[in-house]
């Protein structure tokens, strides 16, 4: 009797010994595929589109708006708040996050400089109008991404 107490504890052991081992090199385990990686977690996705609310003539033809960079810009100020861009260039209304950007001509001594200010809307509240910094195209774009979870959260209340 006594030895089959003696196997049950050497087996408990010895099987807490091979999980914590494997539990203490379950990284290096995952990135040699062994082990199943841990499914990330759910992120919001968020449909957005842009719109160019330009007024000035002069400034919107000297100042085209560069789509792909726009939309480079927001979608990195959107997944750094957790949330998971979907682009569209038509969608509106309820439930959609609309950019409005703005080109502004600054006349500069090697010619004329573009400058952009921007600003999110989510169901019918709008995040502060922001800045491009210097010399950085766009930034204004991700600085107004940044303003988003504040706008989602009081959709939600």
């Amino acid at each position: 009797m006594k030895s089959d107490w003696q196997r049950a504890l050497t087996a408990l052991l010895l099987a807490t010994g091979l999980g914590t081992g494997l539990a203490g090199f379950a990284p290096e385990l995952r990135a040699t595929g062994l082990v199943a990686a841990r499914p990330a977690a759910a992120e919001t996705e968020l449909l957005y589109s842009i719109v160019n609310i330009t007024e000035d003539l002069g400034a919107r033809s000297a100042c085209p708006l560069d789509l792909a960079a726009a939309r480079a810009r927001i979608e990195t100020g959107l997944r750094a708040q957790a949330l998971k861009p979907v682009f569209s260039p038509v969608a509106e209304g309820p439930g959609v996050l609309t950019q409005e950007i703005a080109a502004q001509r600054i006349a500069a001594d090697r010619g004329t400089i573009c400058g952009w200010t921007a600003s999110a809307h989510f169901n019918g509240r709008r995040g502060p109008l922001r800045r491009d910094r210097a010399g950085h195209s766009y930034s204004s774009l991700e600085a107004a991404s940044h303003d988003v979870p504040p706008l989602l959260t009081a959709h939600l209340r």
